[in-house]
């Protein structure tokens, strides 16, 4: 069967004990776990004694299937766990966090995961990994949140379906690692403002981005952040003048750290996929900024995320 193996690393404001703790106290996991984050409502049970071999956690949910984990052991260097799946298929996967203390109050982890697909799977390898790669990427982002500040700055609220009037913009394309966006964004944002200043173009509303192009397997998407505008423009290139066509879509309200709008991306299409919804790839999804990050605390920042539908 064909080998699977994941891994992805961030550094925690926490002494390794506090680290730890958190990591082997499956009781925590529902706050920072990033499939649980999207279907809440998934019944968890747990076993045995936090931070002791054999502590677990079992799950069952309409969205992210059913299955278990138990923790085999943990020390200052890792923490090792069995997890099994049982929907939406049958698997088993070997999972570790390798510690690092870097300071009495730094801690480096790692989160690792060796396991197999199953044969008829094989082709859905690298799409695979790099969807597992991102949702570890958000599970340690919320779980730095939840050991640092003791809350996850990130709160979906209730999906809906809308239909979405056409707008004009003017746009700054580009092209970055989804680990990057933030500040690939903040400079094609400022070089956008610029532009459209030095032009007197009249910004009609609040920013937005268009996700032309994502490739999960590189870790890469590609994009144009843009401004509304009541008609189109004449634009030094490398901006661009256009329309976002009308459509109806599937929308999530996101309110929280920018760093955290993977989640509800993931919710959105747990959605779409548990609904069964005809997802229209001839037109890019989008965000709209609904408030201003220089002004507003981080926690209240509010992401309006739209995904087009057929």
């Amino acid at each position: 069967m064909p080998a699977l193996q994941v891994q992805s690393s961030i550094e925690i404001a926490a002494g390794i004990d506090d680290v730890r703790s958190t990591l082997t106290d499956f009781n925590t996991w529902p706050a920072w776990s990033p499939w649980l984050y999207a279907e809440p409502e998934a019944t968890v049970t747990y076993s045995g004694e936090p931070g002791q071999a054999g502590h677990g956690y079992e799950w069952r949910g309409k969205k992210v299937g059913a299955g278990g984990m138990q923790l085999l052991s943990s020390d200052d260097q890792a923490v090792t766990c069995d997890l099994n799946f049982l929907k939406p298929f049958k698997s088993q996967a070997d999972v570790s966090f390798d510690l690092d203390a870097k300071t009495p109050s730094s801690t480096g982890v790692t989160w690792k995961m060796d396991s197999k697909l199953p044969f008829f799977m094989f082709f859905f390898k690298d799409t695979m990994s790099g969807m597992i790669r991102s949702d570890y990427n958000r599970g340690l982002l919320m779980l730095k949140d939840y050991i640092e500040k003791g809350e996850i700055l990130s709160r979906p609220s209730k999906m809906d379906t809308v239909d979405q009037e056409a707008a004009f913009y003017i746009g700054n394309p580009g092209e970055a690692a989804l680990g990057e966006l933030s500040t690939a964004f903040e400079e094609r944002f400022s070089a956008l403002f610029a532009a459209a200043s030095e032009a007197s173009i009249e910004i009609t509303g609040a920013p937005m981005c268009l996700y032309k192009r994502m490739d999960i397997k590189q870790g890469r998407c590609g994009f144009i952040v843009a401004l509304p505008t009541a008609q189109q423009h004449t634009i030094k290139a490398p901006m661009v003048s256009q329309q976002r066509p009308a459509c109806k879509a599937l929308r999530i309200v996101h309110t929280g750290a920018y760093r955290h709008l993977g989640n509800a991306w993931a919710t959105l299409m747990g959605e779409a996929r548990a609904k069964k919804l005809k997802i229209n790839k001839r037109q890019p999804p989008f965000e709209i900024y609904l408030n201003d990050p220089d002004t507003t605390d981080e926690k209240d920042l509010i992401t309006e995320i739209y995904l087009p539908l057929r």
